[in-house]
């Protein structure tokens, strides 16, 4: 099925996880304001890549480099021909490995560890620490922690990121709080919180975090619900 944003389309037919409401709103709130070196980590059809692309080239920032990882094959089939296909395509590069491996192997190498590392990972992880099977394993493989825990999305990414690089990613709101306590004891700072509702009156759903591997950061914290004035003007950019 083809998806048609503002300034681009994008296709997840092979994708193991299709397109959702997360990762539309995680585009959309992630600050990348400055930054010119980004990493999609666990990219599917390489919607958050896109939306990164678009806001760094609607500031006017010329020289910038997303990268995008993903295991399923299937994602990075989808992933490098939408990029083709976007008005950026010149800025987006998509591997099929895990985060973890390219983690490891970017360490390894001393010209990528001369250039500093990332000013910014995105990601849209699994969550679920046990969950019925789908009946497609690479569903499975995308939505469960066991291909990609806590400990080594925070362990990879403190790895490849600048020191005073972000990390944005969007949760279910009790595994948002499993994801602040360990992120907390292992040194990190919360920069930035935003609670998603999908009505004013029903608890939040989700929790979206700005994460840096600097210690003692004082959260921004704030509310968002869908359908709401501020939700639409946050999301305009984006949708048609």
């Amino acid at each position: 099925m083809t998806f048609r944003f503002k300034q681009f389309s994008l296709n997840d037919d092979r994708s193991a996880m299709k397109i959702g409401a997360d990762s539309v709103l995680l585009g959309a709130w992630m600050d990348v304001d400055g930054a010119e070196r980004l990493l999609d980590a666990g990219c599917g059809c390489g919607i958050l890549a896109l939306m990164a692309a678009q806001k760094l080239s609607d500031e006017g920032v010329a020289d910038y480099r997303i990268d995008a990882v993903d295991i399923d094959a299937g994602a990075v089939a989808d992933s490098a021909a939408n990029f083709a296909a976007s008005p950026w395509a010149a800025h987006l590069n998509i591997r099929q490995v895990s985060l973890q491996d390219f983690a490891d192997e970017l360490s390894g190498r001393a010209a990528d560890a001369a250039a500093g590392g990332y000013d910014h990972i995105f990601c849209n992880p699994p969550y679920y620490d046990a969950s019925p099977t789908s009946g497609s394993e690479s569903r499975d493989a995308a939505r469960r922690t066991d291909t990609l825990s806590r400990a080594d999305l925070l362990s990879a990414t403190r790895r490849l990121l600048k020191p005073d690089g972000r990390l944005s990613l969007i949760l279910p709101v009790e595994q948002g709080k499993k994801f602040i306590y360990e992120a907390t004891v292992a040194g990190w700072g919360i920069s930035r919180q935003c609670f998603v509702k999908t009505a004013e009156n029903l608890p939040a759903k989700r929790l979206m975090l700005e994460l840096s591997p600097m210690a003692a950061l004082r959260a921004d914290i704030a509310t968002l619900t869908v359908g709401s004035a501020d939700y639409a003007a946050l999301t305009a950019p984006f949708y048609l």
